[in-house]
């Protein structure tokens, strides 16, 4: 493949090149000073059709860390009226070059050509992938210099300018995953020592090759087939529940298309499927308008559907641990049901009935309403007040926005939330403010203080507890998780800035006598939550979990793990961590997804259950590209590798 791949490169620049069995160690192939083309090919900005403006960024991205799958999966009918079709034509053609897709590199390295680009930079591409080949190759054999060697001459050839010591690091440990062969992220810190010194920067290892003290292992993966995925719709971290296990049985929903909103039930036993089709016509252009699932204490599943501020959406299984029948869309109640929206189900648990908290109103003056099924009635009744409102307050409304609820080993119900009013200045900042916390020992009618003080209904922003003051304008993000130790003591994680305006991961618990705030990364991009509708958003919002030992775990997403699924864990009892210990837990990029976790498999296995995706999301969710990608179940295990 190498010699026939040389002799077509050699034909198209008129000269010869050497066969990559010639390519040595000792004579790199790479020139000081080279201008690569990719950052400037001229190409005509005016089109009229809308193209994703971030595609040529994330396809750099993609090809720097070596994620060939996700170049290979750019299509021609997306490219062809994008301004930058060139570039990504031909790291479209370097992804198949690395899959061995001959014949669709070949194509859209003729389409590269046809639409711009330079034969040297065909050239340089290409041969790039050739070293990325013979590292791997030289990883295999155990050629642990050469192989380093080549993986710097292709960062060095396809990214000249950029940090080769970095990214070097990075494509290791991208290629090694790929290969299926186990390296501790210590061992790769030392081969990357194995760079020569042409190739070496300044630039420290990143504090996320340090070794770690977990480690992740895939037990399942399965694959759902084929889905929107144009914006974030079907992982959106609110989903409560997105994925649930009920006994033997995990179940799970998706919006497949527009017409079709598909539900799942897997055996967890042997892994069998089953799926069921619900026909409708869904907007799947908001991405509020996500899917939750709930199951009674029958085993019937409850579902509601595609709604921002508008009707309930809601079916009813027909009969118990089924997919198959379902009632026609009916109301609960009936009261409360015009303006819903983050619909979420607490599933029943110490003898309390399936309970739906949801928000009936809009994003400045809402309120969380509860209500509660009764299954020999087969009725829904609702809770006579509000647990959160800021729809009556003056002069200005507000509305409480929550994170994922969590349940106490007691049957206890644990909220904490953030509030929202009008947005600031001519930017339309994003105006949430301060962290809240209250719980209820009786299923969500009394609430009270994390002092154990009770709350009078409905609580507000004058008498909420604020457990962490968030000034305003402070990019504080709304809708992320908490989690409770085994003394059911609450554990949240969110963004927003820090000191010097940089939105970061954050983690906040209570251990019973006051509240401890810290840190959980050093980012050092800024960026700015403003204006309406779901945003695209760099970092996902964190989601967390706890084991048996009352270590937490916060799982996200973002520009800090090359939009790779990723974990941090926090070790009790003093929590604290390494700033980017992180590891992977899925080597793909996932776009813009957001973490969807099975909490019910968790609690019962401690088996990390996730429904994955890779997704678009355009800002402000306009000007979307009709995408699917294939969505999927990932199962993992987490083990604990020493002591800290």
């Amino acid at each position: 493949m190498f010699k026939a791949l040389a002799n077509w490169l050699s034909r198209r620049k008129g000269k010869t090149l050497p066969a990559p069995n010639d390519v040595d160690s000792n004579h790199p192939t790479v020139t000081e000073g080279t201008t690569t083309e990719l950052e400037s090919i001229e190409t005509n900005p005016s089109r009229l059709v809308p193209y994703d403006e971030n595609l040529l960024e994330r396809s750099r991205t993609q090809w720097q860390f070596g994620d060939w799958e996700s170049l290979a999966r750019l299509e021609r009918e997306i490219l062809q009226h994008h301004p930058d079709r060139a570039k990504l034509a031909l790291l479209a053609a370097a992804g198949h070059q690395q899959l061995g897709n001959m014949a669709a590199a070949r194509q859209f390295t003729r389409l590269a050509q046809d639409w711009g680009c330079s034969k040297k930079l065909v050239s340089q591409i290409l041969i790039a992938g050739m070293h990325n080949t013979l590292g791997r190759v030289a990883v295999i054999t155990n050629q642990e210099s050469r192989a380093f060697q080549h993986f710097g001459n292709t960062i060095a050839l396809g990214m000249p300018g950029a940090d080769v010591r970095l990214l070097t690091q990075a494509r290791i440990t991208q290629q090694i995953s790929q290969l299926g062969i186990t390296h501790s992220r210590q061992h790769q810190h030392e081969l990357g020592t194995l760079l020569p010194d042409n190739l070496k920067s300044s630039s420290s290892v990143p504090a996320d090759f340090a070794n770690p003290i977990f480690s992740v292992k895939k037990l399942a993966h399965l694959d759902l087939g084929d889905a929107w995925a144009g914006n974030t719709i079907n992982t959106v971290v609110f989903r409560h529940h997105g994925i649930v296990t009920l006994e033997e049985y995990q179940y799970t929903a998706f919006y497949k298309d527009k017409q079709t909103l598909r539900l799942v039930k897997r055996c967890l036993n042997d892994d069998t499927v089953q799926t069921h089709d619900i026909e409708g016509q869904y907007n799947l252009l908001d991405a509020h308008n996500s899917i939750s699932l709930g199951y009674d204490r029958q085993g019937f599943l409850h579902l509601t559907y595609d709604h921002h501020g508008t009707q309930l959406h809601y079916r009813r299984a027909l009969m118990p641990h089924a997919i198959g029948a379902w009632s026609d869309e009916i109301p609960m109640t009936g009261a409360y049901e015009e303006k819903v929206t983050y619909p979420t189900f607490i599933l029943p648990r110490h003898g309390y009935p399936l309970t739906l908290l949801y928000r009936d109103g809009v994003w400045n003056k809402g309120s969380a309403r509860l209500k509660s099924y009764d299954e020999a009635a087969q009725a829904w009744i609702d809770y006579p007040t509000p647990i959160l409102s800021g729809a009556e307050e003056k002069p200005w409304t507000c509305n409480a926005y929550w994170n994922h609820p969590a349940v106490g080993n007691d049957g206890s119900l644990h909220l904490s939330f953030v509030w929202r009013t009008d947005s600031l200045g001519d930017e339309q900042l994003i105006n949430n403010i301060n962290i809240g916390y209250a719980y209820s020992n009786d299923n969500g009618i009394n609430w009270r203080t994390s002092r154990d003080r009770l709350y009078k209904l409905p609580i507000t922003p004058v008498n909420a507890e604020t457990v962490y003051p968030v000034s305003p304008g402070s990019n504080l993000i709304n809708q992320c998780s908490m989690a409770l130790d085994s003394q059911n003591r609450p554990h949240i994680v969110f963004y927003s800035n820090d000191e010097s305006g940089i939105p970061q991961y954050q983690h906040l618990r209570f251990d019973g006598a006051r509240w401890h705030h810290q840190y959980l990364s050093n980012r050092k991009a800024a960026f700015d939550l403003k204006g309406g509708g779901t945003l695209q958003i760099p970092i996902s919002r964190p989601d967390i979990i706890m084991d048996k030992e009352d270590n937490a775990y916060i799982i996200f997403r973002g520009d800090l793990s090359h939009n790779k699924l990723a974990m941090l864990k926090l070790k009790s009892p003093a929590y604290s961590h390494t700033l980017g210990s992180h590891l992977e837990i899925w080597h793909e990029s996932l776009g813009y997804a957001e973490p969807i976790i099975d909490r019910m498999r968790w609690n019962k296995d401690e088996v990390l259950s996730l429904l994955i995706q890779y997704n678009d999301q355009p800002n402000h969710d306009m000007n979307h590209l009709p995408t699917n990608h294939s969505i999927q179940i990932l199962d993992v295990e987490i083990s604990s590798l020493r002591r800290s």
